[in-house]
């Protein structure tokens, strides 16, 4: 029996059946596909006999091209995210690295020594207003 099968097309219910063979795709992937085609159909998984049956059902009434379609796309889809894990199982450790990276800068472990120390060079005191920010409103426009 081969990895992937379209069963059947029921256009009266807007429903198509598919096998896949468990053992090629892991779960993680069949969910992936399955998530991406949501906004379109009801996606209803089951296991027989060694083999996952997927069943689509489409939210608007699809005809026999329209679930041909549609089962085109899930196996598609089925592709793509086999090669997303797949890049994600072999980067997955520059992945750890960038994001812990991004994460500790934004936490600011990154900052430049001489913000981190205050520096004192400057002589500016937080009392000293030279543009007249800090005057209250009723001095600045009292009568």
């Amino acid at each position: 029996m081969s990895t992937y099968q379209i069963d059947s097309f029921d256009a009266a219910a807007a429903t198509a059946t598919l096998s896949l063979d468990a053992g090629l795709y892991p779960i993680d992937v069949v969910y992936g596909a399955a998530y991406a085609l949501i906004d379109r159909c009801y996606v209803l998984l089951d296991k027989v006999d060694g083999r996952l049956v997927v069943h689509l059902r489409g939210k608007l009434p699809l005809d026999v091209a329209g679930l041909q379609a549609l089962s085109g796309e899930f196996g598609n889809e089925l592709l793509s995210q086999a090669l997303r894990r797949k890049i994600v199982k072999q980067n997955g450790k520059i992945i750890e690295e960038i994001v812990t990276a991004a994460i500790s800068g934004a936490a600011g472990a990154t900052l430049p020594q001489d913000f981190v120390t205050g520096g004192g060079e400057d002589d500016l005191d937080f009392l000293d207003d030279p543009l007249g920010i800090a005057v209250p409103w009723e001095e600045k426009f009292k009568k």
